[in-house]
């Protein structure tokens, strides 16, 4: 650890202390941890309401979110919630409307726990903020982490929920709309209009990590049906997990105009519309 981290460490040491209250806060118990996948278009959301849920991205988003039992909360972006931000896709800085409308969507989920880069310490603060760092140790296979130190899983949304599932001692894992663990690939996101074609790939999604998980924690994916199979950790289909029939609904019947129009303006490449590219 160099010389401004280790300063940085110990500056921010009683903010990061407040994680405490979560270490093996559900020791023993079973999670789903919800990805932004398109799969999540064909799920019934109040299917998963029988256990605590871990969230990202969008998710809040999603009109049936109030279904599922959602307690935590992942927002991995540094630098995240200032006045500008440099756009990942354009890579040009402008004014942060993408931050705007994760403020305004967290605001309006008061009982959620949000975790969130140490670096976005002045850009967001209330009760329910809790704030996680590297401190330049960022490395997805360290398992073994500590949130109220140095919180090495912080490569992405996904290391980041697994990594605060170990934390709170859940032993069992099961991973919801993470389409890319699976073979074919599912492509997009639940916010976007339409379907894409699956991918196939010989790249395996956090390959290293899921193997790491698989020797700490029972951990599953669910996939739409049986044509997608889980590469590294086995997989389970909705029919058969919820003994329902999957049905696809489109982003409009998931999502109010309103948080459709705002995706539309963020500028992220994303496919809100019928008629965009």
């Amino acid at each position: 650890m160099n010389f401004i981290n280790k300063k940085l460490l110990n500056i921010f040491s009683k903010t990061l202390e407040k994680n405490k209250q979560f270490k093996d806060i559900h020791k023993g118990e079973s999670c789903y941890i919800f990805g932004n996948g398109s799969s999540l278009k064909f799920y019934d959301l109040k299917l998963f309401n029988d256990r605590v849920s871990i969230g990202c991205g969008a998710l809040f988003s999603h009109n049936d979110i109030k279904e599922i039992n959602l307690k935590y909360y992942y927002v991995s972006h540094p630098l995240f919630f200032y006045h500008f931000w440099k756009n990942p896709y354009s890579g040009k800085s402008e004014k942060n409307k993408t931050g705007s409308f994760y403020k305004r969507k967290m605001k309006s989920h008061p009982n959620v726990q949000y975790f969130t880069s140490l670096s976005n310490y002045f850009g967001i603060q209330s009760k329910n903020i809790n704030y996680v760092y590297h401190f330049g140790q960022a490395n997805s296979l360290n398992i073994d982490n500590q949130m109220n130190g140095i919180f090495s899983m912080m490569t992405g949304s996904f290391a980041g929920m697994i990594g605060m599932a170990l934390y709170m001692g859940f032993e069992h894992i099961t991973l919801v709309g993470c389409d890319y663990t699976s073979s074919p690939q599912k492509v997009g996101h639940f916010y976007e209009f339409g379907e894409r074609d699956d991918l196939e790939s010989d790249d395996i999604f956090n390959e290293a990590i899921l193997n790491s998980l698989s020797e700490v924690v029972n951990i599953n994916s669910i996939t739409i049906d049986n044509k997608y199979k889980g590469r590294v950790i086995p997989s389970v289909s909705y029919s058969d997990f919820t003994n329902s029939v999957p049905t696809y609904k489109e982003n409009s019947e998931l999502i109010s105009e309103e948080d459709l129009l705002e995706l539309n303006s963020l500028n992220m490449n994303y496919k809100i519309y019928q008629n965009e590219s």
